[in-house]
């Protein structure tokens, strides 16, 4: 769907004003839409899977593992299809507010696509390159959302997420290093065509939800705090949008209506996309994995 079809719709959760930002600026970030009991039962879970890690010595289906993760000190980047792990996850996914919002950024019938829990920790080395989402798994047209929830308070110290205004609708750039592998960041010759200075910081505290234009150019820095930082994330496509490569971060749920109806007509955007390789045969670690040029299998 397109905005203007979108914004014909009445809104569910968000101000108008809240949809044209976003529309306009390819990112939102607003307080208080998520309720203090949810954080409360989704950090519990983080809190349970983080705990599990420690049974781990190498990342698996489920974990994706920094190389210095151990029992006595985990460091899990990634919790991968969180909805897969816990019922918990899938029911905020599916049945909150959540879907409310994405309904208001996609139109009244979407699909889930996919999903994960990123941890950034403290510390050197936790940047996550500047990059646009989807490169990695592209649909037949760009109405998709990825929507974020913080589960503790985010300042400028804890690394942030970071949107450069309006990026989505420029250019999109490979995320292929000069070798030709997957790096899953873009290249600093790309970087220079973009006005990094005007990029914004989203934070907030424990609850705050931020929603990112699939095209937005994004990224975070270190975490220069003591503390770990939680971001739960989701991933909602229109019901006209259609994944034409395998996706890098199936799920069980990958493809169901989460709201309104199935789509009887595919919407084909005529912005090319780049090719991505073929998750299925290659297999995918991270964001984390490829920007730091690790081994990608799962």
């Amino acid at each position: 769907m397109t905005p203007e079809s979108i914004l014909k719709h009445p809104s569910r959760v968000l101000t108008f004003k809240q949809r044209k930002d976003y529309f306009a600026s390819g990112f939102l970030a607003a307080e208080g839409l998520v309720s203090e009991d949810w954080v409360q039962r989704l950090s519990a879970a983080s809190r349970k899977f983080l705990d599990r890690s420690r049974e781990l010595s190498e990342s698996d289906a489920a974990y994706d593992l920094a190389p210095d993760h151990s029992a006595a000190k985990p460091h899990v980047r990634r919790l991968r299809a969180p909805t897969d792990r816990d019922p918990l996850f899938w029911e905020f996914a599916s049945a909150s507010v959540f879907a409310d919002i994405a309904a208001d950024l996609l139109g009244p019938d979407l699909k889930f696509h996919s999903g994960k829990l990123n941890y950034k920790w403290p510390g050197n080395g936790e940047i996550v390159q500047w990059h646009q989402d989807i490169p990695a798994w592209p649909h037949t047209n760009y109405s998709l959302v990825t929507l974020g929830v913080y589960l503790d308070p985010v300042t400028s110290s804890e690394g942030p997420l970071t949107c450069v205004p309006g990026s989505h609708e420029g250019e999109l750039f490979t995320h292929y290093g000069a070798d030709g592998v997957w790096s899953g960041s873009i290249s600093a010759a790309d970087l220079a065509k973009v006005d990094l200075d005007a990029a914004v910081e989203l934070t907030g505290p424990a609850g705050t939800v931020s929603a990112l234009n699939c095209r937005i150019i994004h990224g975070s820095r270190d975490n220069f705090t003591d503390r770990v930082r939680p971001l739960l994330l989701f991933v909602y496509s229109s019901a006209d949008a259609f994944p034409w490569m395998p996706s890098p971060t199936p799920s069980s749920q990958s493809g169901e209506i989460v709201r309104g109806a199935p789509a009887r007509m595919v919407h084909l955007d005529p912005r090319p996309c780049q090719v991505p390789p073929d998750w299925s045969k290659q297999g995918y670690g991270s964001i984390f994995a490829s920007q730091n040029n690790e081994t990608q299998a799962r």
